[in-house]
């Protein structure tokens, strides 16, 4: 226990995700909370996202430590053929249904071994797993500010030693928001990272204000990276397969991938090979096809993305920054459009998708030295790793580095 000078305190973690907060974006000089935080804790070169790097799958991955195959979120929007149904990431109704949700995450590790916890809009937090949910969850309101979100989470410290949380986890959505709608070069997407920085410095000022600075671990993260996109960069696949298989396919899965099998009414298997057919051969034939296509079954081993029927038949991956769409969904009358300045979902390994992880905290101070860059890691590392910092037991999952990291240099 950690005695403030007001109260005591068990071992405590927030974690904070910055969605589509790209790595490249901390070199830009203008995060200078972030930077401290680092200089005073350890930062990783960069983190890899699972695949897909979208929000839903790599934030339930963040928090399990099992790969998307394994916990079954495979896509922002997916379906589940022994279900019958659809998991659409934006429906309320359907992402609080305890039915889509693999694995044993954070909330539900600390409270099975007698923690409290509090989850701030964090994806999957309002659904009951294992008849666990935590203690405090705010659900997902857009319009709620970083700085906002901070001072929910300082309300939580400040509560009595029987009422606090030991684990909290928060969301901001804020920069991939902006990412998407401006793109990852434009003006507007600084003035987002400037923001969430402003907040993390709030943060590191109310903790030291409370004696707590030097006590509570916290550990900044981002799901994903965000590549530039446009117009230019799109390929309609109604050019490229026929009538016939067209109008056998349900709605595609797993922006931006072209992810897609056949409907209920159509002869399964031999749609399935036509279509994987028309695909392959375009890219056999195209001199610049911008995408690479599989069956499920042969997606490479890399991917971790075949092991759940979730994941449709034949997986389409475009290159970086292009994405799948139809001709009437981009026509100036669509009633939806694909027309966005920054994407993600591509291949995980693209420097574009790469994500942040910066920590700091005593245990983490017993181990590094302040400054300490680790080499890149997969984001399946992090449950582990805040198991370790709680004292508690990890359930299984697919990290590998038991909570451990390899320091590379030193920055300070």
């Amino acid at each position: 226990m950690y005695f403030n000078g007001t109260d005591f305190f068990g071992p405590t973690v927030i974690l904070i995700s910055l969605d589509g907060f790209r790595s490249e974006y901390l070199h830009r000089n203008i995060t200078p909370n972030l930077d401290e935080l680092a200089s005073k804790g350890i930062r990783a070169e960069y983190m890899h996202p699972s695949f897909p790097p979208s929000t839903f799958p790599n934030h339930w991955t963040l928090v399990t430590g099992l790969y998307p195959e394994a916990h079954g979120i495979v896509g922002n929007t997916f379906y589940d053929p022994a279900l019958d149904k659809e998991f659409i990431y934006n429906n309320n109704e359907i992402t609080k249904q305890s039915e889509w949700w693999g694995g044993e995450p954070l909330w539900v590790t600390s409270a099975l071994q007698g923690l409290r916890t509090a989850v701030d809009m964090w994806p999957g937090s309002t659904a009951s797993v294992n008849h666990v949910r935590p203690n405090f969850v705010v659900g997902f309101n857009s319009t709620v500010t970083p700085l906002e979100k901070i001072d929910t989470v300082l309300g939580w410290l400040d509560l009595a030693q029987n009422e606090r949380p030991q684990f909290m986890a928060v969301y901001v959505p804020q920069v991939d928001i902006v990412g998407h709608e401006k793109g990852p070069d434009s003006e507007e997407i600084n003035d987002a990272i400037i923001d969430v920085d402003n907040a993390i410095g709030h943060l590191i000022e109310e903790l030291t204000e409370r004696n707590l600075g030097r006590h509570v671990h916290v550990i900044v993260v981002s799901d994903h990276g965000m590549s530039s996109t446009g117009p230019s960069k799109l390929i309609y696949y109604d050019d490229i397969l026929s009538p016939e298989s067209l109008a056998s396919l349900r709605e595609r899965e797993a922006m931006p991938l072209l992810d897609i099998r056949p409907n209920a009414n159509a002869s399964f298997d031999r749609m399935v090979n036509k279509i994987y057919r028309e695909l392959h051969n375009y890219t056999e034939n195209s001199p610049d096809p911008h995408f690479k296509v599989f069956l499920r079954k042969d997606v490479p081993s890399r991917y971790h993305y075949s092991n759940t029927d979730r994941i449709t038949p034949i997986v389409a991956i475009p290159d970086v920054g292009y994405t799948f769409v139809l001709h009437d969904e981009v026509a100036p009358n669509a009633q939806k459009t694909f027309l966005t300045l920054g994407h993600h979902g591509y291949d995980n390994l693209a420097p574009d998708m790469r994500a942040i992880f910066i920590a700091k905290g005593p245990k983490l101070n017993l181990r590094f030295n302040h400054g300490a860059v680790v080499i890149p890691f997969f984001n399946v590392e992090v449950y582990g790793l805040i198991t370790e910092l709680l004292n508690i037991v990890a359930a299984p999952n697919n990290g590998t580095l038991q909570g451990g990291f390899f320091a590379t240099s030193l920055t300070h």
